[in-house]
């Protein structure tokens, strides 16, 4: 039984690290990376612009990656009796990290723009802005939707947390109502209406308290494994 326990220890913070990773990566992806392609004023050399381009598609793949991984890593014994709940995570962060690649397809194709000397070639500044704009418009439809569909995975990677009790029912319960807030938030996209950043705050705390209690406390056990364990060792 110890063993068990120290092996969901051991998955609970290798958990919460990647977690912690993941949101340390959001940040430099979208304020480091992002920032000098979707603000681009001509500063940029086309190199230097392609390198960014390159590690930020690099990096929003690993970000897209590990919530499929951790979909994987949820203890194998607890979300083998929720087997759809799961089977539906896994698919969800799959089609994410599909759809993840369409997106940094469409940045690529906004990104060649850039650099191809359109408007050096002669077109009106008219006709540059109009395209770049809908190109630019082309990538965040793409962003919006790879973001809703990878914030499914991550509702259903918390209702599997919930129904097995993996965390203490108030902060899954927290995390569960902060990704609904988080798909309301980003489904004002999809009727061209902006996005209400009050709303997405309790993702963001969720991002910060889960791995923290994950690293201290790691997953909470369930109390019919225990006993089932007891009675084998006796």
């Amino acid at each position: 039984m110890s063993l068990l326990n120290n092996s969901n220890k051991s998955i609970a913070r290798l958990l919460a690290c990647l977690m912690l990773v993941q949101m340390i990566l959001g940040i430099v992806l979208n304020f480091y990376f992002l920032k000098p392609i979707l603000r681009y004023e001509g500063s940029v050399g086309t190199q230097e612009l392609i390198y960014i381009l390159g590690i930020a598609t690099l990096v929003a793949l690993i970000i897209s990656s590990l919530n499929l991984v951790f979909g994987l890593l949820l203890p194998k014994d607890r979300v083998s009796r929720q087997s759809g709940m799961f089977i539906i995570l896994i698919a969800l962060a799959a089609v994410g990290i599909a759809l993840s690649t369409v997106e940094y397809a469409k940045l690529s194709e906004y990104v060649v723009f850039l650099t191809g000397g359109y408007l050096d070639a002669g077109s009106s500044s008219e006709i540059f802005e109009s395209l770049k704009k809908l190109l630019a418009t082309g990538r965040n439809e793409a962003h919006f939707f790879s973001i809703f569909i990878s914030s499914l995975s991550l509702l259903f990677f918390y209702g599997l947390v919930l129904r097995e009790k993996l965390l203490p029912t108030y902060l899954a319960s927290f995390a569960v109502f902060s990704v609904i807030l988080q798909l309301i938030a980003v489904g004002h996209t999809f009727f061209e209406l902006s996005i209400p950043t009050l709303i997405q705050a309790p993702i963001a705390l969720t991002q910060l308290i889960v791995p923290i209690y994950l690293l201290v406390a790691g997953f909470k056990c369930d109390p019919h494994l225990v006993n089932e364990q007891l009675e084998k060792a006796s």
